[in-house]
């Protein structure tokens, strides 16, 4: 992409694709895709990401190009991909983002209405438009450097995000939440519990936890309800600390997930709202920030309000 667009064509939706998203299964979607979107009367103009990370500089050419619609075509880390694309070139008042859920974890698309692929494609048509919050996290890269990233599920640190890390590609070609839960069962013969500083809008707390994640909406993993409640509109992150749990507790928190967020109710589980969390360890631990990798902690985790022009029904 080199040519700046048209006008006529700048508010016109550009499709970003992973073809690799749910384990190598959209690719052979394509076809199926391009027919849904002509059937709608769009032109199916599409991109297509060739390594892991290259929706971010896709969607920062299209937004150079002048377009002012990006539509992620893929899993959960194609939208943030693209989200981040498009917050990193300060355009978030100006391009609306999409999404058709073709990956593995769809998660985002399910919180906000769009998870079947009519409905997706039914919201980009009428440009139906939801303003909603994402997490700023300000983190170290892997040469120590400082970096921001966005997120707009989760970020999480310790053993369960670290669960999304281990996954490999061609197992994700079970399903939503098959994959995650085979590798919680593997990861489950190593440690579980690791220290943590963490400090939730000026309350510190040391102790050992098996994971910390802060939510923007309820879903993680593939349907795992993991923050009951957590709204991507109310300005508010929700953090959920999980205790050093031991094996028998960590399989029926996990359980409590599939079960719609009964793990809450269980002791060692605590879940608060905040607008500003600072999370540090002394062991290298890795980020994740909506099922991808986002760095090294420490980490500093806040809200913006209001920042992405999402095309998904209004509450």
């Amino acid at each position: 992409m080199t040519d700046r667009v048209s006008a006529e064509r700048a508010d016109e939706p550009l499709f970003i694709v992973n073809p690799m998203s749910g384990g190598g299964r959209t690719k052979r979607r394509i076809g199926a895709l391009i027919d849904a979107v002509e059937r709608a009367g769009l032109k199916a103009e599409m991109v297509f990401t060739t390594h892991p990370g290259h929706g971010e500089p896709l969607a920062r050419e299209a937004i150079d190009r002048g377009h002012r619609y990006l539509v992620a075509c893929g899993g959960d880390g194609t939208v943030y991909e693209v989200a981040n694309g498009i917050l990193g070139a300060a355009a978030g008042d100006t391009v609306r983002l999409g999404t058709v859920g073709m990956g593995t974890g769809k998660d985002v698309a399910k919180c906000l209405g769009v998870g079947r692929g009519s409905r997706a494609i039914n919201a980009i048509v009428a440009r139906e438009e939801r303003r909603i919050d994402v997490g700023r996290v300000v983190s170290r890269g892997e040469d120590g450097s400082e970096q921001t990233r966005y997120f707009l599920l989760e970020a999480s640190a310790g053993w369960v995000p670290e669960i999304s890390q281990s996954t490999p590609r061609w197992l994700k070609r079970l399903g939503d939440t098959a994959p995650y839960v085979i590798v919680t069962f593997v990861k489950m013969l190593g440690p579980m519990g690791r220290p943590f500083t963490l400090s939730i809008d000026g309350e510190q707390m040391d102790a050992r936890y098996n994971s910390v994640s802060v939510h923007n909406m309820e879903l993680w993993g593939g349907d795992l309800v993991a923050a009951p409640g957590a709204a991507p509109d109310d300005g508010l992150l929700d953090v959920i600390r999980w205790g050093d749990l031991g094996r028998q507790a960590v399989l029926k928190a996990i359980d409590g997930q599939r079960k719609g967020g009964t793990h809450l109710e269980m002791d060692g589980v605590d879940h608060q709202p905040a607008t500003l969390v600072e999370l540090s360890s002394p062991k290298r631990t890795r980020l994740d920030l909506d099922g991808e990798l986002g760095g090294y902690l420490p980490a500093r985790i806040d809200v913006v309000p209001g920042a992405l022009r999402f095309v998904a029904p209004a509450k």
